[in-house]
């Protein structure tokens, strides 16, 4: 499974833009990516993660400048970032996560002024031949033996020149080839978001241990408690407050009574 996105280093509060025009379909609380807030394009969506608030609501209109948020660490965050991903219309469900793809092919073609700058020198090399032929004219140049007088200061010191052939030949053997290149930085891509995940994971963990103890507490309190009271109490989704207590239910930590939206929770 890919990598849904890509995660920009941005410290809480930094204002967020839309990557294109659309219609705000999700805004607040979207469990492991916390405050995030999602867009629907022409092209398909846009997913901001993490958010530390949102300034946009479902339904909305918006423009690309327009704020749609500031960053922040909300959810299964390792730290202050932003993450970002995309999902077409007809995505590709072996290449991410969820039909969210990484974004990053889309965000690097090249420009006009790239092409602008090879068609250049091809300009500049016609021009050199046609400077060439008035030198034909200026014949007393070839009173060039003059640089003949240069060799001696040059024989003085043979060690050097018999050492110049040798440096290029030293680098040429260490020099990795353009492809080489990319697998070391896909490399170490690679190993800096595993390890970027793992801490995620830890997080995540340490988050939801947390959360057991609270809605232990709370039990302990209240004797007996619902699903929406501790969607309430932790301020997340009701799937997820329902995660929450059957996994202390499997745990023996908690006893249920009743189905679905009559169930109540006690010690």
């Amino acid at each position: 499974m890919g990598h849904n996105g890509l995660d920009f280093g941005l410290t809480s509060g930094t204002e967020v833009f839309p990557c294109d025009s659309g219609k705000v379909i999700q805004s607040g609380d979207n469990g492991d990516f916390g405050t995030s807030i999602t867009i629907q394009h022409s092209w398909g969506q846009s997913i901001y993660g993490h958010l530390q608030e949102t300034k946009v609501e479902e339904g909305d209109e918006i423009q690309v400048n327009k704020v749609i948020g500031l960053s922040g660490s909300s959810g299964a965050a390792f730290g202050e970032h932003l993450h970002f991903a995309i999902k077409p219309n007809n995505p590709d469900l072996n290449n991410g996560y969820l039909g969210f793809i990484d974004p990053a092919p889309y965000l690097s073609l090249p420009s006009q002024k790239e092409k602008q700058k090879q068609e250049a020198p091809q300009v500049e090399e016609q021009k050199l031949p046609e400077e060439t032929k008035p030198s034909e004219t200026t014949q007393p140049v070839q009173e060039a033996p003059k640089p003949e007088e240069v060799p001696p200061p040059i024989k003085l010191e043979p060690g050097k020149p018999a050492e110049q052939p040798q440096q290029p030949e030293t680098p040429q053997v260490p020099q990795p080839s353009e492809e080489e290149i990319q697998k070391r930085v896909n490399e170490k891509l690679k190993v800096e978001l595993d390890a970027r995940r793992q801490k995620a994971n830890q997080a995540r963990l340490q988050k939801k241990e947390d959360n057991l103890k609270k809605i232990f507490g709370l039990v302990q309190s209240k004797r007996v408690v619902t699903n929406d009271e501790v969607r309430d109490f932790l301020h997340v989704s009701q799937s997820t407050a329902t995660n929450y207590l059957t996994e202390m239910v499997n745990r023996g930590m908690l006893k249920k009574e009743g189905e679905r939206g009559g169930a109540k929770y006690s010690i």
